[in-house]
């Protein structure tokens, strides 16, 4: 049975990622800060769930995660901001009253008390401190591919601030250089949404954004055709975090594919 190890099992896109390659029978480990599985409402979630290591780990400390790197056939990285202030992630998912002001607000990390949380750290850094480790990792089967997988961006958004995607590119130039280790996978999605999320949810604001996204995807569809090309490059499609891990665990197990899986390659998978 081939293994995974997930930093970051517990978050949005990770849980599926998990998930997924429970049900494809890979043994499954998921490291991330609390080392506690994902709450979740849904009572078909809890059998998969049950099914995976969760464990504990800080990931800007590779003794707290080398032990679990020795056995692990295939890592995946997916940790991450989209912006320097961590109450973005409350109001994305729902949690505070929704401001878009805020949202897209930006300047010097206003979390003063975490210097950690920044892109050149959260996106860059720990991914790179992760390839470097893995591929120090010596095993007793070095004839068994290994691969890593880091979650990138398909590109930055209108209001982003450029560190973004400049801490992603980075990150994944990084990895490439540890080619002759293992076999990089670098992921590419755009603005995720989860299927089961936005079945149960009409009113939060991932779904109101999805919606919005949907909307501009069609008029750029069937009002202007897809012809102008800066319009294409601004509003790209959404994809579901399904989609997302279904691609990666193809291409995991496809031996002949390293580099950049694109945002239309997931959609195609």
């Amino acid at each position: 049975m081939s293994s995974l190890l997930v930093f970051g099992g517990n978050g949005f896109l990770g849980r599926r990622i998990c998930q997924t390659a429970v049900e494809k029978g890979f043994q499954v480990t998921s490291l991330s800060r609390s080392g506690s599985p994902p709450r979740t409402a849904n009572r078909w979630d809890k059998e998969w769930i049950d099914k995976v290591h969760w464990e504990k780990c800080d990931v800007l400390d590779p003794k707290s995660y080398t032990q679990y790197l020795k056995d692990a056939d295939n890592v995946v990285h997916s940790i991450g901001i989209l912006l320097e202030d961590s109450s973005y992630k409350a109001q994305i998912n729902g949690k505070l009253s929704f401001d878009p002001k805020n949202l897209l607000k930006w300047g010097p990390n206003p979390m003063k008390n975490n210097p950690n949380f920044t892109y050149e750290v959260m996106n860059k850094k720990t991914a790179l401190m992760l390839a470097e480790e893995f591929s120090k990792v010596q095993r007793a089967d070095s004839a068994r591919e290994r691969t890593m997988s880091y979650i990138s961006a398909d590109r930055g958004f209108p209001g982003l601030p450029s560190g973004y995607i400049k801490s992603k590119r980075e990150a994944e130039a990084g990895i490439m250089r540890h080619e002759q280790q293992f076999r990089p996978i670098l992921v590419r999605p755009g603005f995720m949404f989860d299927e089961l999320d936005a079945s149960l949810k009409t009113l939060d604001v991932r779904s109101q954004l999805k919606h919005v996204l949907e909307m501009l995807n069609w008029g750029n569809d069937w009002l202007l055709g897809r012809r102008i090309d800066f319009i294409n490059q601004l509003i790209r499609p959404t994809v579901s975090t399904q989609q997302v891990s279904r691609a990666l665990l193809q291409k995991i197990e496809s031996p002949d594919f390293k580099g950049v899986l694109t945002l239309e390659e997931i959609i195609k998978s």
